[in-house]
Formats: structure tokens, C-alpha cells, sequence
């Protein structure tokens, strides 16, 4: 057993560190120590339960993360919207992730783009993506049967929710919110997956603007749990009602957020990448911040992390943030955009992909810094609570769910604003 148990704590360390997360080690300890089953053992086993709830704040954080989850899913309690087809536009890799995903869940959807050829890498993708979920091929080829290439938009008329989900571009997405708005279906949802853009923006072409939300998904797409469900003044409840009932059918929590530069947390996040990149420029290396980070408990470095939302995107987004509320985009996003180094969609960014996995040279554990951690964790609290005096979200509860569940902010910690309390 002592042999065993090593290799299990290994495993386990792999998905989270015993110092944030200790219950599944306290379960091998058990199992290591007392192998039989009598009055002992379950006395040990009671022990360490008690131990477990008692002692620190770990196990009290992740109850009220499980309780903040269940507040997100009440959202959808209040419509019965129940969508059966699902149009996409945009096969970049956020619309054909997007397009997978609903497929996955059972909803037939058309995926719109220039071309076929366009629209040929998201099919791919999304075959990648029901192999590894589904396994059995006549499950797989039931999913692929739900996605259906639409170059020419004639899902739009027949759709009941239409996402558009193309880059970060005013006009373009002014130009398709006109043409879809002029096409769908009286009751449809028409949403937008702008991670930055206010909706009142987006609306000004539209005759009818408090049809417009959006529905803002999170990369990976099949892995971030989150969805921001965003409203400007003018959407009327019953869209955000349907919306976050949408939103619950693909298996996905939804949160209200009102319509802002950035929303809620993209907001936050981008000061923390930014003063990642900052961190960058001053020769700090990659895996040490990173390190600082997972060692704080985030779920991904603040660098790996930028690398999978991708550089343009976020220099999109920093643009946009910094135009309404001030600031700098650092001259090394920028200068690696132009150069193509987009992050693990390109093969490179801060950090070299092989089999799309990130290059990284080992920490040694004196090299951790706290510094760096708490530089990183002020600039999101800072953030977030202009965020709440601004109104983006309704109160601090619900921004600690968007940002444990959109980014991974280190749950047995209990949130950004818990964490300040604390």
C-alpha cells in the first residue's frame, strides 16, 4: 500500500495541490494507514472528516462555491424556453466551438461562414471533440449528423437561438445583426458572443434593440463552465429570461450581467494579464509567474492563460477596456500580434506548443514568489470592485461565481471579493 499510495498522491497532485485541496489526500492517507474495515478505522475515518470541515477555510469556500453554482442555475428556473435548433455565425474557433458544443448536447445546428473551406477545420474539430466525449461511434455520428455546414445562412430563418460569434469588429458585427435581425424568426434569440463590445453599440443598426443579448462563452469552450448572459438597457426580461433557460439546456451556468466595455470577467481578468505581461517586461520568466499563480490556487498561470485565450484577442480587448476607462496596452502585446504569435491556437506565444501542450522549464520551489502572487491578485480585486460599484454584476456573491467558474480564480479561496474579506 505504501508503494501505491505514493503513485495515487502523485496522480492526484496533478489535479490540485494537498495545501488547497486536502480531502482527496486525507482519503489515501486511510487508505494507507488502516487497511481493514473495524470499529478503528471508521473511528480514523470520522476523524479526519471532522478535521477536514473544521479546520481552515477550504472546506467552508468550496460549499459556497457549490451553493453559488446552484444560485446560477435558479436563473434558469424562470422561463421555459427549450431551443431545438441553434445558428451560428462565425467557424472561427470560438463559433465552431461554440456550434460543437451545442451539437454535443443534442440541439441540431448549421454553422455559417464564408465557405465550406472555412467552415471545413470547425467540423474537424468538433468530430475531435464528440470522440473524446462520446466514444461510441454510433453516438459520435449522431452528434456529427446534428452539425450541418450553412455557408449561405439558411438556418437563420428556421433557427431558434442565432449566435454571432465573428472577431472583435464593430462594423462587421453591426452588418450581421442588421441581415439576421431583417431573417429570424419572430421568437428567436438573437445573441452576440462579443467579449468586449457593449450591446448598445451593436444594437444601433436594429430596428428592434431590445431583441439583442448576449451570450458570451468562455475558451476552451467544452471545458469553462460559465456563460455571461448580458443585457443592456433595452433587452426586455423575457429574452434574458429565455437566454439563461438556453443557456442551462446545453449544460452551461448563466450569469446576469449588464451590458459594459468588457462586461464582468473579461473586465477583471484583463488588468491580471495585464500586469502579467507587465511582469514579462520587467524579466520575470514565464513558468515563475505562472508558479506564483498556481501557487496562490488559480486553476492556469496568468501567461499560459493569455496564451489560450489567444494575443489578439486580448489586445482587442485591451484596446477596448483602455478607450473607456484609461490605461496602457503594453508595446509586447502588440509587437506579438504583429509577428503572429498569437498563443497556443498559433503554436506560440509566451510559450513554445508541442501536441498542444506548453514548453515549460521546471521551478524550483525557492524561486516561488508571493510578490508576484499578490501583484497579480490586487489588480483583479481592484477591478472587481469598481465592478460592483459600477452595477456590471448584481452583487459580490455573483462576482465571485463569474470569475471562480469563468476563469478559474482559485475556488477554496472563495472568490476575488471573499478573498479581500478574508
Amino acid at each position: 500500500r505504501t508503494v501505491i499510495a505514493k503513485f495515487m498522491r502523485y496522480k492526484v497532485s496533478q489535479r490540485g495541490r494537498q495545501e488547497h485541496y486536502p480531502a482527496p489526500f486525507a482519503v489515501i492517507d486511510l487508505w494507507e494507514k488502516e487497511a481493514g474495515f473495524d470499529e478503528r478505522a471508521y473511528l480514523k475515518e470520522a476523524d479526519s472528516v471532522e478535521k477536514l470541515i473544521t479546520h481552515g477555510e477550504t472546506s467552508a469556500n468550496l460549499i459556497r462555491a457549490f451553493l453559488l453554482r446552484e444560485r446560477m442555475k435558479g436563473f434558469a428556473k424562470e422561463s421555459d424556453f427549450k431551443a431545438k435548433h441553434v445558428h451560428v455565425i462565425g467557424a472561427g474557433v470560438m463559433g465552431g466551438d461554440i456550434a460543437a458544443w451545442c451539437a454535443l448536447r443534442g440541439l441540431r445546428v448549421t454553422l455559417q461562414d464564408k465557405t465550406y473551406a472555412q467552415i471545413a477545420p470547425a467540423i474537424a474539430r468538433a468530430h475531435k471533440l464528440f470522440k473524446k466525449k462520446l466514444r461510441k461511434p454510433r453516438l459520435i455520428q449522431a452528434a456529427m449528423d446534428n452539425l450541418i455546414a450553412d455557408p449561405d445562412g439558411h438556418g437563420i430563418a428556421r433557427a431558434d437561438v442565432i449566435i454571432e460569434a465573428v472577431f472583435e469588429n464593430l462594423a462587421v458585427k453591426q452588418a450581421i445583426m442588421k441581415q439576421v435581425e431583417e431573417k429570424a424568426r419572430p421568437e428567436a434569440i438573437i445573441a452576440t458572443n462579443t467579449s468586449s463590445i457593449p450591446l448598445e453599440e451593436i444594437s444601433q443598426v436594429m430596428a428592434s434593440p431590445e431583441r439583442l443579448i448576449g451570450i458570451h462563452f468562455f475558451n476552451p469552450v467544452s471545458k469553462m463552465e460559465l456563460i455571461e448572459v448580458v443585457c443592456s438597457a433595452k433587452t426586455t426580461k423575457k429574452v434574458s429570461q429565455d437566454a439563461c433557460a438556453f443557456v442551462n439546456q446545453i449544460g452551461r451556468l448563466p450569469l446576469p450581467v449588464t451590458s459594459s466595455p468588457g462586461f464582468l470577467v473579461n473586465r477583471v481578468l484583463m488588468p491580471y494579464l495585464m500586469e502579467c505581461v507587465q511582469l514579462l517586461s520587467e524579466g520575470y520568466s514565464a513558468e515563475v509567474i505562472d508558479e506564483a499563480a498556481l501557487s496562490f490556487g488559480m486553476m492556469m498561470g496568468p501567461v499560459e492563460l493569455a496564451d489560450t485565450v489567444g494575443m489578439d484577442v486580448c489586445l482587442a480587448v485591451a484596446e477596448n477596456l483602455t478607450a473607456h476607462f484609461g490605461g496602457m496596452v503594453p508595446d509586447k502585446l502588440r509587437d506579438m500580434v504583429q509577428l503572429g504569435k498569437l498563443g497556443r491556437k498559433s503554436g506560440e506565444g509566451f510559450y513554445l506548443y508541442k501536441n498542444g501542450k506548453p514548453v515549460k522549464k521546471k521551478v524550483p520551489d525557492s524561486s516561488v514568489n508571493k510578490e508576484i502572487a499578490h501583484r497579480l491578485i490586487l489588480r483583479m480585486v481592484n477591478e472587481a470592485a469598481a465592478c460592483l460599484r459600477e452595477n456590471v454584476v448584481a452583487d459580490s456573491d455573483l462576482l465571485d461565481a463569474g470569475m471562480i467558474f469563468g476563469t478559474g480564480f482559485a475556488p477554496f479561496r472563495g472568490g476575488p471579493m471573499h478573498y479581500a474579506k478574508q
